[in-house]
């Protein structure tokens, strides 16, 4: 089930960071960089990033979570974490689904992940993102941009 989660409430920012921290540390040793800006998240900034955040309970525990950003007719999609007890159940896909049924009249969905984070690049993929930019961080790590066009702006800006 996925739910809209109030991230001002301190239990839930909890609940959010401990699932941050364990699901982002996977991306960092994929990346083979560990000072990835989530894993240097705390409650605090959590609440106050000002992003809208949906969580997918399973079991009675949040197994993962999404958080994005809307501007006009562009969501970007700032966090997509899973709890590694759950990889490879389906949850980030129906939290990218989500996403793109909530957000249904923007015209595009942009995310960001590590060049090197394989399944994440193959996830957003078969969800109908395409990449559009490889680029060098300044901590010498590459990150890739993925654009995903909505209804009937499809194809727009490629």
């Amino acid at each position: 089930m996925i739910r809209k989660i109030d991230i001002a409430a301190s239990e839930w920012a909890k609940a959010v960071l401990h699932l941050q921290l364990r699901s982002y540390a996977v991306e960092a040793r994929l990346i083979r960089f560990l000072d990835i800006p989530p894993l240097q998240d705390t409650v605090a900034t959590l609440q106050q990033c000002g992003e809208q955040f949906f969580g997918y309970i399973e079991q009675g525990q949040l197994a993962g979570a999404i958080s994005y950003e809307r501007t006009e007719k562009t969501v970007h999609i700032c966090r997509l974490m899973v709890d590694p007890d759950f990889f490879r159940q389906g949850i980030a896909s129906a939290l990218i689904e989500f996403v793109c049924r909530k957000e249904r009249d923007a015209h595009e969905i942009i995310v960001m992940t590590g060049s090197d984070n394989i399944p994440a690049l193959r996830l957003y993929e078969r969800h109908g993102f395409c990449v559009v930019e490889r680029m060098r961080m300044p901590e010498g790590i590459s990150m890739t941009k993925l654009v995903k066009w909505l209804g009937r702006y499809e194809g727009e800006g490629k």
